[in-house]
């Protein structure tokens, strides 16, 4: 993984020649093999097809060529989106075509249509002439055109310009782009903001008009235009809103307050469709005690629907779990939920608690001394992006304040030597930073300190098999209610292993996840889910338990009112469980761990029609609400006094659409406590910080965990240093549980 992500920075490099189509950055030639190209993510080598087929396997389309597991998601999303605007493409050269009369489609590059231009096959072709004698250029077998090699990219990825775009002077294109720049700037807009999937279709369509368009005044944009946008999107809504019927929703609260002291409390709903943004409530002026709360929620839990929720997710505040667990008992239908990602952040807060894990706070707190020194001098900054990382950086944002500890350690880890050569080199000893004394003590610890490594080893060690749970169930790719419950026990066995299964060492950490675990986070829905998961349920390796059982029997007896249907379910699932009737077909039986378990419950389970509906609703369900709360840095910027003029409903209708697409997780302030300024830290001289280069992408160290590091997670013969568990021995975990935390 290291390797691919370090080859990242120079991928461009080994594309094919010609090729200006942005998927041939996340990946490189394979050296003498023709037509061969080597994934960055998974290296794996894909023979022929060009970059469609590249396309194809980053995107996860099948069909084609297998899909690539370990490729970002927002690179997922991205090459998705080339592939299916190819076939637009292709449909629309296809009915134009018709519409001009020909019997198949015509070359159409000459004009301004979209022509997909993404068929590059490996070595160049030279003009290949037709039967009739007409010269036209194939490259990658496609027909392109005589020209089609002198024409710029198109705005939109892998598409042919037209005449008039590509006829453009670099002058022009600069005057264009410094126009929009001066407006941004004007208007005071975030630099994210062109990252947004609707600012270069505006772009287009202004550059459609032509010169003289006149641009959507204040009054268009707060009223016609804000509405016909609100109307686009509950369209979008209803059909989410119908399936909430068959695979049931969470609802999911959250009590956020802004920067100027404003509490808001939002309200999300989450289905396998998507999760879509239901309110806000601006509680200023309110109470919050129980009553208050009690009728607002109640408010919204009729909204929804009491017959479409299967569980309530809020805040772990007292007052929003005594109010969840009140609703879960007055319609009797639906579960209270703790929010999993926060727990799981909370025992990784009590690994690193100085009380009882000492030595793991302290060497946190060197490790982050080490980053802000790095982080607080430009000119160290650069030194070691320009020389040492190749442009990455040592710290990253993760979902959680304390699984950003977990990642930035293993950063340090992984860029351990680069460290201690750049805090060896001439360009260093020569420096006044290597004088001071400040300079001087993160020099020893990076050089010197031989236990600070031996430590960091271990905490990625012990907190890594957790940091993959909170990953599973932060993502929205799928559900996570069928594999949680699997994932901790997987969890602690890991860690065990990894200790080499001595009581003494694990069983500290161990204590602390079964305090959080069995006191405050484990609900029914999590051991059915995972009863229902038939890629756990019939694995060799499950050990079913009996508050499995129990727990889908209590799910039984809450979600379904009807005694008649509790029946039928508890009958079915002897059916399920012996694997009879549908679910013992061979096709089934290959599906288990192959599909999504809602799918598998879709196609097999018809002959089960009770237990299917069932299932499906408990299987659809997300297990945190941690994913949607980033949006509340965009709402920030909404509730901002740019916008303090707009009454409450015209806030609703804005954050509506941005709901539909959470922002970037770089707008989360996780970072502070690792880059964050310090005096004591700070030099006088320095470097302009606007000399400073961005950085690469990050490392993607949750998809490649254990790259360059020392860990086995069967145990294996890696040395526990005995110092370091000599202090962990008599841990009491019910001591480091705040139940109002």
């Amino acid at each position: 993984m290291s390797s691919c992500q370090s080859n990242s920075a120079t991928s461009t490099a080994f594309a094919p020649a010609r090729s200006e189509d942005p998927a041939w950055s996340h990946a490189r030639v394979v050296p003498e093999a023709r037509n061969s190209t080597q994934c960055l993510y998974c290296s794996k080598i894909i023979r022929g097809g060009g970059v469609t087929r590249l396309k194809h396997h980053l995107g996860g389309i099948s069909g084609d060529v297998e899909a690539c597991k370990k490729v970002p998601d927002d690179i997922k999303w991205q090459m998705k989106e080339l592939v299916n605007e190819m076939k637009k493409n292709k449909e629309k050269k296809r009915k134009l075509s018709l519409e001009i009369g020909c019997g198949s489609p015509v070359d159409l590059t000459y004009d301004d249509v979209d022509v997909g231009d993404d068929e590059y096959e490996g070595g160049s072709q030279g003009p290949v002439h037709d039967s009739k004698g007409k010269g036209k250029e194939k490259v990658g077998g496609k027909s392109t055109g005589p020209f089609s090699r002198f024409f710029a990219p198109r705005t939109s990825p892998g598409s042919q310009p037209s005449i008039k775009s590509a006829m453009c002077s670099k002058e022009m294109i600069d005057k264009a782009k410094m126009a929009i720049a001066n407006w941004w700037y004007d208007a005071n807009l975030p630099f994210n903001a062109s990252q947004s999937k609707f600012y270069q279709p505006a772009i287009n369509a202004i550059a459609a008009i032509g010169l003289g368009f006149k641009g959507p005044s204040l009054h268009e944009l707060r009223g016609n235009l804000l509405k016909n946008s609100v109307t686009e999107v509950q369209n979008y809504l209803l059909d989410i809103k119908t399936s909430w019927r068959d695979s049931g929703c969470s609802l999911m609260e959250d009590g956020w307050t802004n920067q100027r002291q404003q509490p808001i409390i939002n309200f999300l709903v989450y289905c396998p469709k998507g999760t879509i943004f239901l309110k806000s409530i601006d509680t200023s002026g309110l109470r919050k005690d129980a009553e208050t709360l009690f009728k607002i929620f109640d408010e919204v839990v009729q909204e929804v629907g009491v017959e479409n929720i299967v569980q309530f997710i809020t805040d772990n505040d007292a007052s929003y779990k005594a109010v969840g667990k009140k609703l879960q008992q007055m319609y009797g239908s639906f579960f209270w939920s703790p929010c999993v990602a926060h727990y799981i952040d909370l025992m990784l807060e009590n690994f690193c608690d100085p009380r009882h894990f000492p030595i793991i706070d302290e060497t946190i707190k060197k490790a982050r001394k080490i980053t802000k020194f790095i982080y607080n001098h430009a000119w160290v900054l650069a030194l070691m992006r320009k020389d040492f990382t190749k442009g990455h950086d040592l710290c990253r944002p993760a979902v959680t304040r304390f699984a950003t500890n977990f990642l930035s350690i293993q950063c340090l880890l992984l860029f351990k030597k680069e460290l201690r050569q750049m805090f060896t080199c001439d360009k260093w000893i020569v420096s006044s930073y290597s004088k001071s004394n400040i300079g001087k003590e993160i020099a020893e610890i990076v050089l010197e300190d031989r236990e600070f490594c031996a430590q960091c080893q271990f905490i990625v060690t012990i907190s890594e098999p957790l940091v993959r749970v909170l990953r599973l169930v932060d993502g929205d790719e799928k559900p996570a209610m069928g594999y949680l419950y699997n994932a901790m026990e997987k969890a602690k066995e890991n860690i065990k292993a990894r200790l080499k299964n001595k009581v003494s060492a694990f069983m500290p950490f161990i204590k602390v996840i079964d305090a959080r675990w069995d006191k405050q986070l484990h609900s029914p829905l999590h051991a059915a889910g995972c009863l229902l998961n038939p890629g756990i349920y019939f694995n060799p390796c499950f050990k079913s338990r009996n508050d499995v059982s129990r727990g889908f029997m209590t799910c039984v007896v809450k979600m379904e009112p009807d005694i008649d249907k509790q029946d039928e379910i508890i009958q079915q699932i002897d059916m399920y469980k012996n694997a009879n009737g549908d679910f013992g077909q061979p096709i089934a039986i290959r599906q288990r761990e192959k599909s999504n378990p809602v799918a598998w419950w879709g196609t097999f389970g018809n002959e089960f029609p009770a237990l299917q509906t069932f299932a499906i609703r408990i299987l659809s369900q997300c297990c945190s609400a941690t994913g949607y709360e980033r949006n509340w840095s965009t709402f920030e910027f909404i509730h901002s006094k740019k916008r303090n003029r707009l009454e409450h409903k015209r806030l609703n209708d804005l954050r509506g659409r941005d709901a539909l697409d959470p922002i970037n997780l770089e707008n989360i302030d996780l970072m502070e406590e690792w880059v964050g300024e310090e005096l004591e830290l700070i030099d006088g001289e320095d470097l302009d910080w606007g000399s400073i280069e961005e950085p690469l992408a990050s490392q993607n160290l949750e998809e490649g965990v254990n790259v360059g590091l020392h860990i086995d997670d069967d145990g294996g013969d890696n040395d526990i240093d005995e110092n370091i568990l000599s202090s962990f021995a008599n841990v009491d975990p019910f001591c480091l549980i705040d139940e109002n935390k």
